[in-house]
């Protein structure tokens, strides 16, 4: 079942990878590095928003969820997601009022984050409740309606609030399938004792998912007010891809094998899950030591493909760096992270949102007036690492995230040895037309072979199966 999850969501993930990848290229090509950068501007506005007011109860659901009481909890997790909305509405106005955002601004900040309510919370109750399929096809159809919504929106306008309303709008389009799968549970009837619950356990997520939302977009505030919207366009478009690519196979991890280590914890506790989490693990260092290779390899080649001519050379300035980011925020994440959801309490990851915010913004204040863009990818790099140890060093024993060493230490020699035959590649002069697939085929031979020798995500078993079921 984990290999089958896996593949399910790993690969929903990965083609809405390259569903939004190609959403980038076009936004780049549509839209100048002053436009791109004012609708992240905005857009980082509405994650610290929706980070503050509507994320947690998604996640208190998924820590406390009880079959007895899934239509209780369900149905108590939307009155909750309601209130939020509303909540998030009033300080929006307000800020409106005092003149801190522009009206329409503020409008399609809100409907962003009632965007990013309907998708998130009800794929995450879809994959609590272990309904991947619909889970996987409200992915891909949200990274369909990005692409085809905002590039009409650009098309028509060119304004940044109207790219920032279409994605809202494919967001609440891309929930359907995923509340038709949960829609009896919908239905359930709320419960103040319910909230009670998820408010007890989830009262920590409230500050450290603002906290966090803040800590990871503060960079590009600083970039955007102290340098200019067309650096920021620069920066966040090329952050926005490593991220992308690292984070869909993190979430793709996190929605299949954590949902299933979950599921055995609440029957036989950590030890039970211990087997899945550390499966996690090595599937997680596989994603990050083979992906690091691609990126540094491909750099010039992916920032050509993916991004518009005016992007390229900050682009490839901090690429290196950036992928060094985009490893500890998948690995923080999508693994340490997780570690709340087996603990009584969510406190651990509010002490690791401060400390992210705290080493992120110091950082940024000391770093990008002296070395620009690249100071701010050091910071956000500095502050990812800070709260990977945070996670590690404040579990206790019991519920400390399980490690193999010997096979994540194998794995990354692994990727290693890969990064060196490619370097070789490039060392002999070959042209284009030989090197890049002469590239893409080693670290592609060299990632599922390792993939194959440890049984990543159960993969090795599944192809012995499926070999035996076509030798039948």
């Amino acid at each position: 079942m984990s290999a089958q999850h896996t593949l399910t969501y790993v690969g929903a993930r990965g083609l809405a990878a390259a569903l939004n990848m190609a959403s980038l290229a076009v936004f780049t090509r549509l839209a100048p590095t002053e436009t791109y950068g004012a609708y992240l501007l905005v857009l980082s506005w509405a994650l610290v928003l929706y980070g503050a007011t509507c994320q947690w109860p998604k996640f208190s659901f998924f820590a406390l969820y009880d079959e007895a009481r899934a239509g209780v909890q369900a149905g108590t997790v939307l009155r909750l997601l309601a209130v939020m909305i509303g909540l998030a509405a009033l300080a929006a106005s307000v800020a409106a009022a005092l003149g801190l955002v522009e009206p329409r601004a503020a409008a399609a900040i809100v409907a962003a984050v009632f965007g990013m309510t309907a998708f998130e919370g009800s794929a995450e109750i879809a994959r609590t409740r272990l309904e991947v399929r619909a889970v996987a096809l409200s992915i891909v159809l949200r990274a369909v309606l990005v692409l085809g919504l905002g590039s009409a929106a650009l098309l028509a306008t060119g304004d940044p609030v109207h790219l920032l309303l279409a994605t809202a709008l494919a967001n609440v389009l891309a929930a359907l399938p995923a509340c038709l799968a949960i829609a009896p549970l919908l239905r359930g009837a709320g419960s103040l004792a319910e909230a009670g619950r998820l408010l007890a356990y989830g009262w920590p997520l409230v500050l450290s998912f603002g906290t966090a939302a803040l800590a990871q977009t503060i960079d590009r505030f600083v970039i955007g007010g102290g340098i200019g919207t067309r650096e920021l366009g620069a920066y966040g478009a090329v952050a926005d891809v490593l991220r992308q690519s690292f984070v869909v196979f993190g979430d793709g991890i996190a929605l299949s094998l954590i949902s299933l280590a979950k599921r055995d914890a609440r029957a036989g506790g950590m030890a039970a899950a211990r087997p899945v989490l550390e499966d996690a693990a090595r599937a997680l260092t596989l994603v990050a030591g083979f992906g690091a290779v691609f990126f540094l390899a491909f750099d010039d080649l992916v920032v050509g493909v993916l991004l518009g001519p005016d992007y390229r050379e900050t682009a490839l300035s901090v690429i290196p760096i950036l992928v060094a980011a985009s490893i500890l925020l998948m690995v923080r994440s999508y693994y340490f992270g997780q570690v709340i959801y087996f603990a009584p309490s969510s406190r651990l990851d509010a002490v690791a949102s401060a400390a992210l915010l705290v080493t992120t913004g110091g950082l940024c204040a000391l770093l990008i007036p002296r070395f620009g863009l690249v100071g701010a990818a050091l910071a956000v790099a500095i502050g990812q690492g800070v709260a990977c140890l945070v996670f590690v060093l404040g579990a206790g024993p019991r519920l400390r995230m399980p490690l193999p060493l010997a096979d994540l230490g194998l794995i990354a020699l692994a990727a290693l040895a890969c990064w060196a035959a490619v370097e070789g590649v490039d060392a002999l002069g070959l042209g284009g037309g030989v090197a890049i697939p002469a590239k893409l085929g080693l670290i592609a031979l060299a990632a599922g072979a390792t993939a194959w020798r440890f049984d990543v995500a159960g993969v090795a078993g599944l192809a012995a199966r499926l070999g035996g079921r076509s030798a039948r």
